[in-house]
């Protein structure tokens, strides 16, 4: 497939990062490369799930957005035609400093007048997760309790939301008093819920972790991954685009290669064989 008459971009990623971010992205790269372009979306996982094949083996898509840990686990399992895209975007985020990156926004219902003001003011409530195997959600929550000597049991109770979203309405509702949150999913929620500004708090950021990366079909022909890579690292540079990326809180995309998720394989190590049920001190 060393010339498609087809650019197909798929993303794992909505709608906890918004569809239109991707439809931009589509927009920018049939401009650059002169192709034809759709975008294939699928929100029941955050990346190619193991029991099933992957995108890139079917040869269905040729550029794949999902999230570190889906990207690792293609790579540790060796499938053929999985390639990082040197190129990955940085959103802002207070504790970003320029970097491609995210974190994890511990956060709590403002409206409950309730006084916090850091992690260890969180013990004993009702932690809310949108799951176990999360990066940001739950793992790095379990590296935090076992870097400051805790367990599990540092939370009166946990519950599973099944997303990120669904977290944010937990805490909105009530039902748990905190949870953890994908800085870039909050951005993305409280811009399209401006009433919410007021209601929810962040008590802490965890991490940095890894940005989602951007990952290439390998049969694209070399010139043309160097065309789209070199268009995504030049994307800020063109007032008319840069513009748009700014309303979606991205500052521009940025060289990267396999050594940025080595923050993550670091966290792997440092919580694994533990769980949010688990006591290891």
């Amino acid at each position: 497939m060393s010339s498609p008459q087809k650019l197909r971009l798929m993303t794992y990623l909505s709608p906890g990062v918004p569809i239109q971010v991707f439809e931009l992205l589509l927009h920018y790269l049939e401009e650059v490369t002169g192709l034809e372009g759709y975008l294939i979306t699928e929100s029941r996982w955050s990346g190619p799930p193991a029991e099933r094949r992957d995108p890139f083996t079917d040869d269905v898509a040729d550029i794949a957005f999902m999230c570190s840990s889906a990207y690792l686990r293609l790579k540790h399992d060796n499938i053929k035609h999985v390639e990082l895209c040197p190129a990955a975007p940085v959103h802002r985020h207070p504790m970003g400093g320029g970097a491609p990156v995210y974190f994890s926004d511990l956060v709590v219902n403002s409206s409950r007048n309730l006084s916090f003001t850091s992690f260890v003011d969180l013990k004993g409530l009702t932690f809310a997760y949108n799951d176990p195997v999360s990066l940001s959600g739950s793992l790095v929550v379990l590296g935090n309790l076992k870097k400051m000597g805790y367990d599990s049991s540092f939370f009166g109770n946990m519950l599973h939301s099944g997303s990120h979203l669904k977290s944010i309405k937990m805490i909105l509702d009530n039902k748990a008093d905190v949870a953890a949150i994908d800085s870039n999913v909050l951005k993305f929620y409280l811009e399209q819920n401006p009433a919410d500004q007021d209601n929810l708090s962040v008590v802490t950021s965890l991490g940095p972790m890894p940005i989602y990366p951007v990952v290439f079909n390998s049969r694209l022909s070399d010139n043309l991954k160097k065309q789209i890579s070199e268009a995504l690292l030049g994307m800020h540079k063109l007032p008319a685009w840069s513009e748009k990326l700014e309303e979606w809180n991205i500052q521009q995309f940025t060289q990267v290669d396999e050594s940025l998720y080595d923050l993550e394989t670091n966290l792997m190590d440092v919580v694994k064989g533990l769980s949010l049920n688990s006591v290891y001190y």
